[in-house]
């Protein structure tokens, strides 16, 4: 095996039937996602040979560990059942004399005895990603799976990143909390995983919205479609998935609140991008709208760490790239950025201030709206992480040298 220091990281993804089939296959861009950034080498595990054969393409090592159940015996059930309540007749449930093994034997423990002997993860792992417990993802044809992951993690002292497919219910803490590090879907998850003291705050991260949907059961024909252009788009306006995205739709009606909206931003002080989305149809007195906007803000498009001007292609791929929607009016991009759980805040005179469901604010003073984008950023946004990023905080900063570590930190720059 070559030195530690010399490789990059495994990171093995242990994926069983029913978590696919509950994210309709989804789950395939999202590995394919991680090991696309090739800060690590990323492998498949998995009971299934429908998601073993999806990775035929890829460039993610897959394994395929179907397992062999055994056939237990009525005297050998009688003895695990008894060797089950030995282990844990001194083992009661938190602030309460109830022992945990009378709570397992009236689940019929015994007759639900599926022995299936651990098969041998064929790679060591570094990491490992595996889905938490939920309703949804209870296969008996996994569960050897799963056991297997997490003991080669246990023995190769390895961290395990629990990721949210199955939503998590607030009485799942056994099954949650076998992961060290949390990569969840929501915020309501977040706090429930901090309450529980199933992980500390900088240990559990929501996923961003285009991950989050990867782990979803329903299909939506944008996001699917923003996969296809997320990097084109990245590359073409130099924003790299660390820094807060501001999309502001540009009215030419709305140029003295644009311009209000625009110098307010520069207060911001963590790093953002601003893109300032024109129409390509529009035009006044001969100049395109795009050549109005570059004109009329250049003062306060200069000010800012960076801002881009886009008239190209369509709007709802950038839209779908922002984090932040900050509009003199509410229009059609203002409807989508709600209904895609983007932080929308409608900045127009004259207005009342105040929230509108969720995520949609109304600001008439530019000034108050920045800082309610300040504070959403603050109490949301910095709990957001990829994926890969999960991973990179949850490997151990022990065993793998500062070049290799600097390496990807350039990358992530870039």
């Amino acid at each position: 095996m070559p030195d530690r220091k010399q490789r990059k990281p495994n990171v093995v993804f242990a994926i069983g039937d029913a978590d696919w089939k509950y994210s309709r296959g989804k789950l395939r861009r999202l590995i394919d996602r991680v090991a696309s950034e090739n800060r690590f080498k990323s492998s498949v595990v998995s009971n299934d040979e429908e998601i073993y054969a999806a990775f035929d393409q890829s460039n993610v090592e897959r394994f395929r560990l179907p397992g062999t159940p055994h056939v237990i015996g009525p005297q050998h059930a009688t003895t695990l059942t008894e060797l089950m309540i030995r282990l844990t007749r001194d083992v009661s449930f938190p602030d309460s004399r109830l022992p945990i093994w009378k709570v397992m034997a009236m689940d019929d423990y015994r007759g639900s005895l599926n022995f299936v002997p651990p098969p041998e993860i064929p790679v060591n792992p570094d990491l490992l990603v595996c889905p938490l417990m939920g309703v949804d993802n209870n296969s008996s044809a996994a569960a050897h799976l799963y056991c297997a992951a997490l003991l080669a993690a246990h023995k190769a002292n390895a961290p395990v990143v629990g990721l949210e497919i199955s939503p998590l219910g607030n009485k799942q803490t056994l099954g949650a909390s076998l992961a060290d590090h949390y990569a969840l879907k929501t915020e309501w998850s977040r706090q429930f995983v901090i309450h529980e003291k199933l992980a500390v705050a900088d240990r559990a991260f929501v996923l961003p919205p285009e991950e989050n949907y990867l782990l979803t059961c329903r299909n939506d024909g944008f996001w699917d479609d923003f996969f296809n252009y997320e990097m084109i788009l990245r590359q073409r306006f130099s924003i790299n998935r660390n820094r807060i995205t501001v999309f502001i739709p540009h009215h030419v009606t709305f140029v003295y609140e644009i311009r209000e909206i625009l110098r307010h931003l520069k207060t911001l002080t963590f790093p953002f991008s601003v893109i300032l989305r024109t129409d390509p149809n529009i035009a006044r007195q001969g100049l395109k709208e795009i050549d109005i906007a570059r004109k009329v803000y250049a003062d306060e498009l200069n000010a800012l760490p960076h801002a881009v001007v886009d008239d190209e292609g369509g709007w709802m791929w950038s839209l779908l790239l922002a984090d932040v929607v900050l509009a003199p009016i509410q229009s059609v991009c203002t409807e989508i950025a709600v209904n895609y759980g983007k932080l929308t805040v409608v900045c127009q005179g004259w207005g009342e201030g105040s929230w509108v469901g969720d995520n949609l604010y109304v600001e008439p003073r530019p000034a108050l709206a920045v800082n309610a984008l300040r504070s959403w950023v603050e109490q949301r946004v910095h709990h957001r992480k990829p994926l890969s990023e999960i991973i990179e905080a949850a490997l151990p900063l022990t065993g793998f040298n500062n070049e290799v570590r600097t390496g990807w930190a350039n990358e992530i720059q870039r």
